[in-house]
Protein backbone atom coordinates (compact mmCIF):
# COMPACT_ATOMS: atom_id res chain seq x y z
CA UNK A 1 0.00 0.00 0.00
CA UNK A 2 2.88 2.34 0.81
CA UNK A 3 4.53 1.81 -2.23
CA UNK A 4 1.45 2.42 -4.20
CA UNK A 5 0.77 5.78 -2.43
CA UNK A 6 4.11 6.90 -2.87
CA UNK A 7 3.84 6.32 -6.33
CA UNK A 8 0.47 8.07 -6.75
CA UNK A 9 -1.92 5.16 -7.09
CA UNK A 10 -4.29 6.39 -4.29
CA UNK A 11 -7.03 3.75 -5.18
CA UNK A 12 -4.79 0.83 -5.44
CA UNK A 13 -2.90 2.00 -2.00
CA UNK A 14 -6.72 2.11 -0.62
CA UNK A 15 -7.70 -0.71 -1.68
CA UNK A 16 -4.60 -2.25 -0.03
CA UNK A 17 -4.63 -0.97 3.12
CA UNK A 18 -8.76 -1.60 3.82
CA UNK A 19 -7.77 -5.24 2.92
CA UNK A 20 -5.12 -4.92 5.79
CA UNK A 21 -7.54 -3.70 8.05
CA UNK A 22 -10.12 -6.00 7.52
CA UNK A 23 -7.40 -8.79 8.04
CA UNK A 24 -6.21 -7.40 11.15
CA UNK A 25 -9.76 -7.08 12.54
CA UNK A 26 -10.90 -10.62 11.03
CA UNK A 27 -7.97 -12.13 12.88
CA UNK A 28 -8.37 -9.74 16.36
CA UNK A 29 -4.57 -9.01 15.80
CA UNK A 30 -3.75 -6.18 18.87
CA UNK A 31 -3.78 -2.34 17.23
CA UNK A 32 -0.28 -1.23 16.99
CA UNK A 33 1.30 1.69 15.49
CA UNK A 34 1.39 -0.25 11.83
CA UNK A 35 -2.45 -0.31 12.24
CA UNK A 36 -1.78 3.51 13.15
CA UNK A 37 0.06 4.67 10.27
CA UNK A 38 -2.22 2.42 8.00
CA UNK A 39 -5.45 4.55 8.98
CA UNK A 40 -3.19 7.60 8.96
CA UNK A 41 -2.53 7.25 5.45
CA UNK A 42 -5.27 6.05 4.64
CA UNK A 43 -6.61 9.29 5.80
CA UNK A 44 -4.36 11.31 3.64
CA UNK A 45 -5.69 9.52 0.57
CA UNK A 46 -9.47 10.18 1.14
CA UNK A 47 -7.74 13.74 1.73
CA UNK A 48 -6.68 13.75 -1.26
CA UNK A 49 -9.64 12.49 -3.26
CA UNK A 50 -11.97 14.73 -1.65
CA UNK A 51 -13.54 12.91 1.26
CA UNK A 52 -13.65 14.99 4.01
CA UNK A 53 -15.87 12.62 6.26
CA UNK A 54 -13.86 9.37 5.30
CA UNK A 55 -10.75 11.41 5.82
CA UNK A 56 -11.81 12.40 9.30
CA UNK A 57 -13.08 9.12 10.68
CA UNK A 58 -9.52 7.22 9.52
CA UNK A 59 -7.19 10.09 11.18
CA UNK A 60 -10.14 10.03 14.70
CA UNK A 61 -9.50 6.07 14.51
CA UNK A 62 -5.40 6.31 14.18
CA UNK A 63 -5.76 9.23 16.62
CA UNK A 64 -7.61 6.74 19.21
CA UNK A 65 -5.47 4.18 18.95
CA UNK A 66 -1.98 6.12 19.02
CA UNK A 67 -3.73 7.73 21.98
CA UNK A 68 -4.18 3.83 23.75
CA UNK A 69 -1.60 2.69 22.81
CA UNK A 70 0.74 5.07 25.05
CA UNK A 71 2.98 6.63 21.75
CA UNK A 72 1.59 10.36 22.45
CA UNK A 73 3.96 10.74 25.40
CA UNK A 74 6.56 9.49 22.90
CA UNK A 75 5.94 11.47 20.22
CA UNK A 76 4.00 14.87 20.73
CA UNK A 77 4.74 16.10 17.60
CA UNK A 78 2.78 13.95 15.96
CA UNK A 79 0.38 13.59 18.09
CA UNK A 80 -0.24 17.37 18.09
CA UNK A 81 -0.48 17.26 14.30
CA UNK A 82 -2.67 13.93 14.75
CA UNK A 83 -5.14 15.99 17.13
CA UNK A 84 -4.94 19.13 14.70
CA UNK A 85 -6.17 16.85 12.20
CA UNK A 86 -8.51 15.41 13.93
CA UNK A 87 -9.97 18.18 15.88
CA UNK A 88 -10.68 20.86 13.18
CA UNK A 89 -9.07 19.52 10.16
CA UNK A 90 -6.69 21.43 9.99
CA UNK A 91 -3.00 21.64 10.34
CA UNK A 92 -0.46 24.19 8.74
CA UNK A 93 -3.08 24.69 6.24
CA UNK A 94 -4.08 21.15 5.05
CA UNK A 95 -7.42 21.66 4.38
CA UNK A 96 -7.32 24.81 2.97
CA UNK A 97 -9.22 24.55 -0.29
CA UNK A 98 -7.17 26.63 -2.08
CA UNK A 99 -4.15 24.42 -2.40
CA UNK A 100 -3.59 21.83 -5.41
CA UNK A 101 -3.84 18.38 -5.30
CA UNK A 102 -0.36 17.88 -5.62
CA UNK A 103 0.89 20.39 -2.66
CA UNK A 104 -1.32 18.65 -0.37
CA UNK A 105 -0.27 15.20 -1.63
CA UNK A 106 3.40 16.53 -0.92
CA UNK A 107 2.36 17.60 2.37
CA UNK A 108 0.23 14.89 3.91
CA UNK A 109 3.08 12.55 2.35
CA UNK A 110 5.29 14.07 4.45
CA UNK A 111 3.46 13.76 7.90
CA UNK A 112 2.86 10.11 6.60
CA UNK A 113 6.51 9.75 6.61
CA UNK A 114 7.47 11.65 9.79
CA UNK A 115 4.57 9.50 11.57
CA UNK A 116 6.32 5.92 9.84
CA UNK A 117 9.50 6.58 10.58
CA UNK A 118 9.27 7.57 14.19
CA UNK A 119 7.19 4.54 14.93
CA UNK A 120 10.16 2.42 13.27
CA UNK A 121 13.04 4.57 15.23
CA UNK A 122 10.79 3.25 18.65
CA UNK A 123 10.29 -0.42 17.88
CA UNK A 124 13.23 -1.41 19.46
CA UNK A 125 12.78 1.10 22.71
CA UNK A 126 8.93 -0.03 23.04
CA UNK A 127 8.40 -3.65 22.20
CA UNK A 128 5.68 -4.44 25.36
CA UNK A 129 3.31 -1.20 23.43
CA UNK A 130 2.83 -3.50 20.45
CA UNK A 131 5.19 -1.65 17.32
CA UNK A 132 5.49 -4.77 16.07
CA UNK A 133 3.60 -7.64 14.10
Amino acid sequence: GTLEFRAGELDQALQLFTEFIRIRNGNSTEKDGDYVNVLFMMGNIHKMQNNEDDAQSCWTEAYEVFQALGLAEDNPEIAQVMGNLVNDGEDDGIADQSRDSKSVRRMLGKLTDKVKGTFNENKGRSKNRGHQL
